[in-house]
Formats: C-alpha cells, sequence, structure tokens
C-alpha cells in the first residue's frame, strides 16, 4: 500500500476491509441452544454439518461452557444452555462470546407448562446478555428437531410458530425470524443453515459457508471477495505505469481464485490457485502477451488510455471471479468455466477493444 499513490490508497483500503473481515477475522458461527431438553443436539449438530460430527451418547453432557464441533470444512461453537444448565455458569460463557444467534428447539408433544418453562428460560437467558454497542439481541429461530408419533410436519411448523410469536408467553416474539422442521426433509436442514447465515455477522458467515456447503451462502461471499479485488485492479490498471503493475494485479488475481476455493470448503493455497488460473489459460502464452501488451500500450495514451486500461484489469479480473466461482462453488467443469471466463471478459471489456 505505501508504494501506491496517495490517492489510491484510501479507495483500496475501503475495497479491502470487507475482505479483511471475512479471513483475517474470520471466526466459528456462535449459537445457543433453548427450548425442549428432549431435543437431540446431536441429530441438529449432523443436519447441519451434513455429516456425523456428534454421537447420541453426547446428548446428556451439559456443563454450561461452549463447545466446538468440527469437520473437516469448517466449525461450530455451541452453547446448550436448556435446563438445567447453571444459569450462572451460562452467563459467564455469553459474556465472554457473545452468541450470534439462538435456537428454540422442540419436541412434540409439550404441555402448556413445559412451554412455559422453556420462555422462562429464553426469558432469563436473553436477559444476562451485556449491553454492547452497535450489537443488537440476537434473533431466534424455532427448530422442530424430532417428532414422537404421527404428526404433520406443517402442523408443527404451525404450532411452533404460534407458540414462538405469541407476545404472552415469549417476551422476545419480535426477535423470531424463522421456523423450521428438520424432519420434514433433507431440505429443511439447508434451509436452516442458510437462515443462520443471514444472521450471522461478516467474520462468522464464511466459516458457516464453509461447514455447510450452502451454495448460495458460498456464492454471496464469493461475490464480496470479486467485487472488492475487480475495484482494486481497476483502480491500479488505471494508473499510468506501463508494465509495472502486471506483478501486483497477478498477484491480487491469485489471491481472489485463492479465497473463493477457500469459501468453497478447500484448502487456502496460492499454489493451486495459480495451478487453477494457469489451466483456465487466463494468464499464459501469447494471449496473455497480447492482451497486457495492449493494455500497456493504452497508458501512453494521456487520460483515455488510463481510463481504458483500468477497464481492462477490471474486465479480466472479474471473468476470473465469476469463473472461479462457476467453477468451485457451483461445481462447472473447467472447459465450461473457460467459456464463461472468455465471455465475460468480452462483455466486460471496453467496447473499443472486444474481439
Amino acid at each position: 500500500m505505501k508504494k501506491l499513490p496517495n490517492s489510491l490508497q484510501h479507495p483500496i483500503l475501503r475495497e479491502i476491509m470487507p475482505i479483511k473481515t471475512m479471513f483475517l477475522q474470520q471466526r466459528a458461527p456462535r449459537v445457543v441452544l433453548l427450548g425442549d431438553r428432549a431435543a437431540s443436539r446431536t441429530s441438529l449438530a449432523n443436519a447441519l454439518f451434513s455429516a456425523p460430527v456428534a454421537c447420541s451418547e453426547e446428548d446428556h453432557l451439559q456443563d454450561g461452557t461452549w463447545q466446538t464441533f468440527e469437520h473437516g470444512h469448517g466449525k461450530m461453537r455451541i452453547l446448550d444452555a436448556r435446563t438445567p444448565a447453571s444459569l450462572a455458569l451460562l452467563t459467564r460463557a455469553i459474556e465472554s462470546e457473545r452468541p450470534d444467534v439462538f435456537l428454540f428447539l422442540h419436541v412434540e408433544p409439550r404441555s402448556s407448562e413445559e412451554v412455559a418453562a422453556d420462555f422462562e428460560r429464553v426469558s432469563q437467558i436473553i436477559t444476562a446478555l451485556p449491553p454492547v454497542e452497535g450489537s443488537p439481541t440476537p434473533h431466534i429461530i424455532g427448530v422442530s428437531v424430532s417428532c414422537t408419533g404421527e404428526c404433520e410436519p406443517e402442523t408443527v411448523r404451525r404450532q411452533l410458530r404460534e407458540a414462538l410469536t405469541d407476545r404472552a408467553r415469549n417476551p422476545f416474539a419480535d426477535k423470531v425470524t424463522g421456523v423450521f422442521v428438520l424432519h420434514s426433509g433433507a431440505g429443511e436442514a439447508h434451509a436452516l443453515a442458510k437462515a443462520i447465515a443471514l444472521e450471522l455477522p461478516p467474520e462468522a458467515k464464511l466459516e458457516m459457508g464453509r461447514l455447510s456447503g450452502v451454495r448460495e451462502v458460498q456464492r454471496e461471499l464469493a461475490q464480496v471477495v470479486i467485487k472488492s479485488i475487480t475495484a482494486i485492479c481497476a483502480a491500479i490498471g488505471a494508473q499510468p505505469i506501463p508494465l509495472a503493475d502486471l506483478p501486483v494485479l497477478t498477484s491480487l488475481q491469485a489471491a481472489m481464485v485463492a479465497g473463493i476455493m477457500h469459501i468453497s470448503g478447500r484448502d487456502l493455497s496460492l499454489k493451486l490457485a495459480g495451478q487453477w488460473i494457469t489451466a483456465l489459460g487466463a494468464n499464459i502464452g501469447l494471449a496473455l502477451a497480447l492482451r497486457e501488451g495492449a493494455r500497456a500500450t493504452l497508458k501512453f495514451v494521456p487520460v483515455w488510455g488510463d481510463i481504458i486500461s483500468g477497464g481492462i484489469a477490471a474486465a479480466g479480473t472479474y471473468a476470473m471471479g465469476r469463473a472461479a466461482a462457476a467453477y468451485f462453488i457451483e461445481g462447472m467443469t473447467l472447459q465450461d468455466a473457460q467459456r464463461l471466463f472468455k465471455k465475460t471478459k468480452k462483455n466486460q471489456n471496453p467496447p473499443l477493444l472486444r474481439s
């Protein structure tokens, strides 16, 4: 940054902030469980990870502290705040690590007395949250984890929603954002993971996208990276420094691809990102020499050359990001990703330079 012109430093720092928050401040999502003690924590964790990260023997373990559930792609911190966990221990836990979202677990059937006790615990836990400026009270998501006997999923969903949004029973009814019935089908776990991700701060969304494998979440995160890196490359490419910016742009593009790989659940590797870019055909051979040579030559044309040069740098970067997201997140083949790269770059380039 220090080597760049002063006029560039502020806008680039602004674009770097979302990436810095996402990657350098990355942490596990923090989820607090409330509601019915009979609901299986194991079933919930395994559904969210789409993998056996917990065993049923652990369901009775409840010490009032945060537990880390981990799979190859990510981690999640879970605090089981249901009875009979000590309120003193739970208060200490949420003071040390502020929750991102509350899950109210439910199993049919439930007596009115049991439900009232569950909501009393909700009130105790949320009231114990220390106030933090700029951090509102986390939202509540209702989850029916299992079903005893015969029950219709939509009936369960409706009853749970009615119970959670009844202000006479739940003093925090306005914090309820959704209700999910995990035993209604595999797609419900996917929808729940997506709903949790929407409630998370930027530094926890990446881990949720990796561990859940929800493409919508991964796609959103990848778009943040593509947008920021494209803007930075456009700014650098528009500077009147012929050829001197090529290593910078190449490094930024490799970092962008590596970031998208990481979002998809793979390891963060600049080496593998470079190999993929090479396979894409985006930075080797005569095509690169001609493209970058033309871009550098345009810089010798006052004003307009710089503007067009920045546009070419942005077009190539954006096209590469689109292709990387399609390949690593959407599962597109390399051949299709190559075609997408070429088509997107052509459409994004300044009209006078389109082939």
